[in-house]
């Protein structure tokens, strides 16, 4: 990096002397040697101290790693109206955060600079003098609405003065709108790539300070004079979306993240979850780019979906001054709308008008109902609060909510998934990449057990539980692994062989042939693939051995499942490896056991033309003889239509059969499938459970079709429905023990919502017994009880893509 030129310009907040000593400061504070930015500088303008961490990283770590310099802008000091020492305490916390995101020690050189004629602080990492954050210290607004001081500043032309910008509280800076963008134009100026926040957004849908933020640093950027690369990063709508980042990036995020809390808040224990605000975030993150030539105005609106994550559903508009329902998600126009911007106060929480893109009509509440309008901005019952954490807020202050697959409104306490709206219908509640509770007889007694693996909040590790599926009972602790976290450590927490959630796959066989189910852990290890085997005992699981190293051939990144079962001719589970073949298409790949360590992997079937999202399930002959091979069917999603095709094996091949579309009734991002017996069919029946769409006003039900595997001539029938039940809550499974074959839900309860969680609930199990016959007819209901921890919590990434 190139010292920056420092400017005395004549300000009326800083006198003569102060700016000789500023200059002084700056010069004597200046980092003994200078950054090389050869290869490229990126600037990053965000609103708070931890929006560059939360939503834009790892995009800045990777420039990092890539030998660029990195120049980061805050421009809100502190939060919400808080002192100084906040301020300070968050520039502390994101201190320590680049520190480890550098790997270097949290030493910095700090500073008072000029910058376009405004004095900023400045913090250069001492190690990595590449590394830069630039303080601006402006006031910041509330998140739920008052005073917007940078929406003030930019849309009505009011004057601010910053938090102090010296230690002993003295030399606040006055800014408006004209100064605020001299002093951010050279900063961008020095640019090859431009990071901000979501410009094209209204509040409170995300923070005020977060829009106002992105669109001053989009139209400074504008007059530039010359082309640069601009990425803009969605920010609260995330964290109900489906996580994006590969495994590696989020262990290594959740550790910067942390040690940023560990001082802002000394709270950290969120951000290894998955279930509020913080914590949900870690694993995403989504954007859209840009160049700074292409001039566009301070608002651009965008159609979105209103899609309601209980009953799967999305708000519709039938047709003009009809009142809107809640349908079948179809992208039809009719389910398009547009949050419009109102003439209103920045910080006036009914800022929104709700239009939709079919009739141009907004949407008001009168009378406790919702009716399609011609839009006027002055009506007060057109003036929506759009979103908060997934809550709509009506122009009446209810919430909107569904009940029984209708729309409602009703008071905004207590709320319940039910009341959770998404803006896109690709939502964390149907990322059918993940999985919840496996089975296996891991006590060697016949009978099957749930386990789950569930989140520590102490730390990237986790928890084991074994649960009965015969009665209710409290789940045992069968295996802890605890992996300390460090806030101020430089090396990453899930280093050399710790086994942690995010980064590690899971299995369950008989991998060593005793009878008893093991689990197995799979982790990314010397660049190619670890396999650690965890034997059952009957009581616990013992501690992890590696079971097999793969080289670089295979990796967890290139691998789009993983599953347990007998394909060859040993009594011994082993591995199954579907590998993504360069292009397109999977090479099934095969790790036997050997026992207590496993065999290189052999090529089982090349599978050139299945899609990569491919879900494989196991098929167990339902005879359960001692030679009985597993067998696979694969369901695809190719081109927006649900396919399935048998592979067969025997023994020593995969033989893999012709693919055939299913009715355009099962929609691939709605179907959750599992295998099972049922009577005469040899155990190859798939049952495919739907969200069930009707206008009778029932509760929310799952339907559940049955498909007979063994006959290449069979459709999906109807067999039965499910009432009372959320189809994104369940994750269902057969199992077939000495008790005989039951579905078993694994299953989120409609519990009440914190104020910042985007999902929860407590994780429950539900049994229904099978009655043999000709139609699947599931007995009453078994509550198995409520788990311990949090349902979102046992909730893990299975397979690479959907």
């Amino acid at each position: 990096m190139r010292p920056l030129l420092v400017r005395l310009v004549r300000d009326s907040s800083v006198t003569a002397l102060a700016v000789l000593v500023l200059l002084c400061c700056t010069v004597l504070a200046s980092p003994a040697r200078a950054a090389d930015c050869s290869a490229g500088t990126l600037v990053t303008v965000v609103a708070h101290l931890d929006d560059d961490l939360l939503f834009v990283d790892p995009a800045i770590n990777e420039r990092l790693n890539a030998g660029w310099c990195i120049t980061t802008v805050h421009l809100i000091g502190g939060a919400n109206g808080a002192d100084f020492a906040y301020v300070l305490t968050r520039e502390r916390a994101s201190r320590l955060a680049y520190a480890r995101m550098a790997g270097v020690p949290d030493e910095w050189i700090e500073s008072t600079v000029m910058i376009g004629g405004k004095p900023l602080h400045q913090m250069v990492l001492k190690a990595k003098p590449q590394i830069r954050l630039l303080e601006f210290r402006l006031p910041g607004g509330a998140v739920r609405g008052g005073r917007v001081p940078l929406g003030l500043l930019w849309e009505q032309h009011a004057t601010l003065f910053t938090y102090p910008m010296n230690a002993d509280g003295t030399g606040r800076v006055k800014y408006d709108r004209d100064s605020l963008s001299a002093a951010l134009k050279p900063i961008l100026a020095q640019a090859s790539l431009i990071y901000t926040l979501n410009p094209d957004t209204v509040p409170f849908i995300e923070h005020p300070d977060h829009i106002f933020s992105a669109r001053i640093t989009r139209h400074v950027a504008q007059t530039l004079g010359h082309s640069v690369p601009i990425v803009y990063h969605v920010t609260y709508p995330t964290g109900n979306w489906p996580a994006n980042l590969p495994s590696a990036e989020v262990q290594r995020k959740r550790d910067i993240v942390a040690s940023y809390f560990s001082i802002d808040g000394s709270e950290w224990s969120h951000v290894f979850g998955e279930f509020q605000w913080n914590g949900n975030w870690i694993a995403r993150r989504y954007a859209f780019a840009d160049r700074t030539d292409r001039r566009v105005p301070d608002f651009q609106s965008q159609p979105i979906q209103l899609f309601n994550v209980a009953s799967s559903a999305c708000l519709t508009s039938p047709g003009p001054d009809e009142t809107p329902t809640l349908e079948a998600c179809t992208g039809l126009p009719a389910q398009q709308w547009r949050w419009e911007p109102l003439t209103v106060y920045p910080g006036n929480t009914r800022n929104a008008a709700l239009v939709s893109v079919a009739t141009s009509q907004c949407i008001a509440e009168l009378d406790g109902h919702l009716v399609a309008q011609r839009c006027d901005q002055w009506d007060m019952a057109q003036r929506w609060t759009p979103w908060d954490f997934g809550i709509v807020y009506t122009p009446q202050r209810h919430c909107l909510g569904e009940n029984g697959g209708k729309l409602m409104m009703r008071g905004c306490t207590a709320l319940t998934t039910r009341f959770r709206w998404a803006s896109t219908q690709h939502t964390q509640s149907n990322d059918l990449r993940l999985a919840t509770a496996m089975y296996g007889d891991v006590g060697g007694t016949g009978e099957q057990s749930a386990v789950y693996v569930q989140r520590r909040h102490d730390g990237p590790g986790f928890d084991v539980y074994v649960a009965s599926l015969a009665k209710a009972a409290a789940p045992a602790l069968w295996y802890a692994s605890a992996v300390p976290f460090d806030p101020r450590a430089t090396a990453p927490s899930c280093g050399a062989d710790a086994l942690c959630f995010d980064s590690a796959r899971f299995l369950l066989g008989d991998f060593d042939g005793d009878g008893k189910t093991d689990l197995m852990v799979i982790t990314a290890r010397k660049g190619g693939t670890a396999f650690w085997l965890l034997r059952s005992t009957g009581e616990r699981f013992d501690a992890p051995r590696l079971w097999l190293q793969t080289d670089t051939t295979f990796r967890p990144d290139l691998t789009q499942q993983y599953v347990a079962g007998h394909f060859d001719a040993t009594q011994r589970a082993g591995v199954l490896i579907a590998q993504r073949r360069a292009g397109a298409g999977l090479d099934f790949w095969f790790a036997s056991s050997q026992g207590s360590t496993g065999s290189a992997p052999t090529l089982l079937a090349e599978a050139r033309d299945m899609q990569q999202n491919a879900d494989l399930l196991p098929v167990q002959s339902a005879s359960r003889a001692a030679n009985s091979r597993t067998s696979l069917v694969a369901l695809e999603n190719v081109d927006g239509k649900l396919a399935l095709t048998t592979i067969a094996s025997d023994g020593t091949r995969l033989n893999i059969g012709k693919r055939r579309f299913l009715p355009a009734s099962f929609m691939p991002d709605f179907v959750k499938a599992a295998t099972g017996v049922m009577h005469g069919n040899d155990g190859n029946t798939l049952f495919l459970f739907t969200p069930h769409f009707d206008e009778t006003g029932e509760d929310a039900s799952i339907d559940i079709a049955t498909l007979d595997m063994g006959n290449a001539a069979s459709a999906p029938l109807h067999a039965t429905a499910l009432r009372g039940l959320a189809w994104p809550d369940v994750s269902p499974a057969f199992v077939s023990d000495k008790l005989g074959t039951a579905l078993v839900l694994y299953r989120r309860t409609d519990a009440t919502l914190g104020e910042f969680y985007f999902t929860g609930g407590a994780p429950a199990l539900t049994r229904y017994t099978y009655s043999p016959g000709n139609a699947f007819a599931p007995g009453a209901a078994q509550d198995l009880g409520k788990l311990p921890g949090l349902f979102s919590e046992t909730v893990r990434i299975d397979r690479l893509a959907q």
